[in-house]
């Protein structure tokens, strides 16, 4: 893959992509992320399960990352459609099946577990692996615009699946997420989305030992992305799986708190427009530093206010704010530090790595919740972890980028 390509031309030749991704990203698994908390009460209701036991099924989604790897090694080898294509059959299907089966505890929890296998075909090792091929110089941009798909749909989204749920039960919410995914997100990978013609004489080569080389894996760079990348996904995991009960701890309504993840999402929206266009015109590292340290206000005034409608949204779109960022800033960091021909690969660890934040982080929110019956113990260790993010990424050094005009 050729990292000299022309500066002018790019959103010409790759906004569809750019678009196209945005609209797979907002009907994928992340969209079931998003909202899950608002199935949490209707779910609690038809089991009488526990905030605690709701934390430790939602972490065997994580256990699903183990196949990152081995889903961004697939991208790079066999192409971007079809792998893609696949995994929103798969996640269609589980959606349906889902929303037919019998409500068992052991049985739940597999199928929490077989989404979160499917789910990594679908979520953002998916569509940025269809961004970062088509862009160099506006590539920051161009993740921004994909991801804003994700984010509208969150703003759009949690109402339609808080009024749904409260009327016709957790069952309707997986039917809506199998028609999204289903009518959607499937014709526009199958139609819009594409490797460009220069990147395809990469796929499908036959294995070499480059390919299996991890030479990546003892650079500091792969390392100091992998860190932060744990450190904001721990806090980001907890404070997201368990947000309506986190905002209605707070003193919000049912309602009051589903709105909660559209401030969420509003400020991830905020965050991904904003640190995508920094990117391309700043020092990233300075960048990232930046919006990483953020959520630390939002978790700081999340632990210190109770009772107010209006500083909780605002907190919690605060922490919204680097989650958006941060769809910009690992893809962008990776494709610029390692290229894009291994693209999918290297992204794929770090996801791992990155899902071991995220399992730990909804495991501990909701124990602490049990431990302390309270919140506010696991808010503070957010906002440290997040500061250690920040000071993690200001002292990564990437390349510059010289591309070529022809």
């Amino acid at each position: 893959m050729r990292e000299d390509l022309p500066a002018q031309g790019e959103w010409q030749r790759g906004w569809t992509v750019a678009v196209g991704a945005g609209l797979t990203a907002a009907t994928g698994a992340n969209l079931l992320y998003f909202v899950f908390s608002i199935f949490i009460p209707s779910l609690m209701k038809d089991t009488g399960w526990t905030l605690g036991q709701f934390s430790q099924l939602q972490a065997l989604v994580g256990l699903g990352s183990l196949v990152a790897p081995l889903v961004g090694w697939a991208f790079d080898h066999y192409g971007l459609r079809p792998v893609y294509a696949l995994g929103m059959v798969a996640l269609t299907l589980l959606y349906i099946f889902i929303a037919l089966m019998p409500l068992h505890p052991i049985l739940f929890g597999v199928m929490v577990f077989v989404t979160g296998v499917i789910g990594v075909f679908t979520t953002s090792i998916a569509y940025t692996r269809a961004v970062t091929p088509w862009f160099t110089v506006h590539r920051g941009f161009a993740l921004a615009v994909s991801a804003t798909g994700l984010s509208l749909a969150a703003i759009i989204f949690p109402p339609i699946f808080e009024r749904l749920i409260s009327v016709e039960g957790w069952r309707a919410g997986y039917w809506l997420l199998a028609a999204l995914s289903g009518l959607i997100g499937l014709p526009v990978v199958l139609m819009v989305l594409r490797d460009p013609p220069w990147h395809t004489e990469t796929i499908a080569r036959p294995a070499s030992r480059d390919d299996a080389d991890h030479g990546f894996a003892r650079t500091p760079t792969f390392w100091a992305i992998g860190l932060a990348y744990i450190c904001i996904n721990l806090p980001g995991g907890g404070l997201l799986s368990q947000a309506v009960p986190m905002l209605q701890e707070e003193g919000l309504s049912f309602t009051f708190a589903a709105w909660g993840i559209s401030a969420f999402a509003s400020g991830q929206l905020v965050g991904r427009l904003g640190c995508g266009w920094l990117l391309d015109r700043r020092n990233p590292s300075r960048v990232a530093a930046l919006f990483t340290a953020i959520p630390a206000i939002g978790c700081l005034i999340l632990w210190s206010t109770h009772g107010s409608t209006l500083v909780a949204l605002l907190a919690i779109a605060a922490v919204g704010i680097q989650q958006g960022a941060e769809i910009d800033l690992i893809p962008f960091f990776v494709a610029r530090r390692f290229g894009t021909q291994r693209y999918g690969t290297i992204y794929g660890w770090l996801q791992m790595l990155a899902w071991a934040g995220t399992l730990t982080g909804i495991l501990l929110f909701g124990k602490v919740h049990d431990w302390t019956g309270s919140y506010a113990l696991f808010q503070m260790g957010a906002a440290v972890a997040y500061l250690i993010a920040a000071l993690t990424f200001s002292q990564i050094r990437l390349p510059p980028v010289t591309p070529v005009n022809r």
